[in-house]
């Protein structure tokens, strides 16, 4: 038996949401932006996402992430994302995974990450707060990079419904839309077909009625994902319970990460939110996250409210991977 190819990587989760964290078997990546380092990984090593995402080594719903040296001066570190679809510009969920991973592996003392650890990603610089027990994370804190409402009330028509989401940008593009204007679908597991379904609607119909650019360069962008967030009832349940569609029809299991974040915007640019406030959000598995919001920045020309997200991850396996050159089916497939 030979193998062609071998790369190593830690898997872990955050709030159910699977992150593979790629340490070994990649070349050096060049670019001093992260934007640039992310451009020369899809140039050279899409193959390299494919077969560690997709299936058999992965699957549908698996997301990854690449640890760089730092882009810009006073960063520690640098993060890529990835998913079965392609790149990714932020992933909230990644960073909690990555700083978790790190710290459990060793890369980084906890007591620096206690004091703040600034980790560079395409969508911009985020601070990351891991509060440990020793060598044991209990949690990560994030401050967002700066969201704000790009257009709200979009008018959607979807299934029958007529109903208006608000469309935000958190480090990308998300459509937020109530739970409540969908109709009788549950925020639950037995409705992942529907909500998926609903999800990739949306997204087809904002995108159809706008045309958005990316308020950093001014690039041409998509809807990154759909949020569909239902308020709770429960004394001591969360305040909403949050599903974000993305990538192509694939749901975050986390309580969300930017997802969540857009939605907070999108609340906090009504006027239900102060700085200072706190929500307690739920993903479909049942994990539970706080997001807060902190100050108000610039993003581009526009003012954005800067959210810290806290959750939890935990490290499920160190992994080594090989491609078996007589492998037919080597370069993944994916089934949904």
């Amino acid at each position: 038996m030979e193998f062609s190819e071998w790369y190593a990587a830690i898997d872990v989760h955050a709030g159910g949401q699977p992150l593979r964290l790629l340490t070994g078997g990649l070349p050096p990546l060049s670019g001093t932006t992260q934007r640039e380092k992310a451009d020369d990984f899809r140039r050279r090593c899409d193959a390299v996402r494919r077969k560690l995402m997709a299936e058999p080594r992965g699957h549908y719903g698996m997301t990854g992430a690449v640890v760089t040296s730092p882009a810009n001066e006073g960063s520690q570190l640098g993060l890529l994302f990835m998913n079965n679809e392609g790149m990714a510009d932020v992933s909230g969920h990644g960073v909690i995974a990555a700083v978790t991973a790190w710290i459990e592996t060793g890369q980084l003392r906890p007591e620096a990450a206690a004091r703040g650890v600034r980790i560079d990603t395409p969508a911009g610089t985020v601070t990351a707060y891991a509060e440990c027990d020793g060598a044991e994370v209990l949690s990560v804190s994030f401050d967002h990079v700066p969201s704000f409402v790009h257009a709200p009330d979009v008018p959607v028509e979807l299934n029958g419904l007529s109903f208006t989401v608000d469309v935000v940008y958190s480090g990308a593009f998300f459509a937020v839309a109530e739970a409540r204007s969908l109709g009788a679908v549950p925020l639950e597991a037995s409705a992942l077909p529907d909500l998926q379904s609903r999800g990739e609607g949306i997204k087809r119909a904002v995108e159809a009625e706008l045309n958005l650019s990316d308020p950093l360069t001014g690039e041409r962008a998509a809807v990154h994902g759909v949020v569909i967030a239902g308020r709770t009832e429960l004394p001591t349940g969360p305040d909403y319970r949050c599903v974000t569609v993305f990538a192509g029809g694939q749901i975050d299991r986390s309580p969300g990460g930017a997802g969540a974040c857009a939605h907070m915007a999108a609340r906090f640019a009504r006027g239900k939110l102060r700085i200072g406030d706190e929500t307690t959000y739920e993903g479909i598995a049942g994990a539970r996250a706080v997001v807060r919001a902190q100050q108000l920045l610039p993003c581009g020309k526009r003012e954005g409210v800067v959210l810290r997200m806290t959750g939890s991850a935990f490290v499920t396996g160190l992994m080594n991977f090989v491609v078996d050159p007589a492998d037919p089916l080597a370069e993944g497939f994916v089934l949904r």
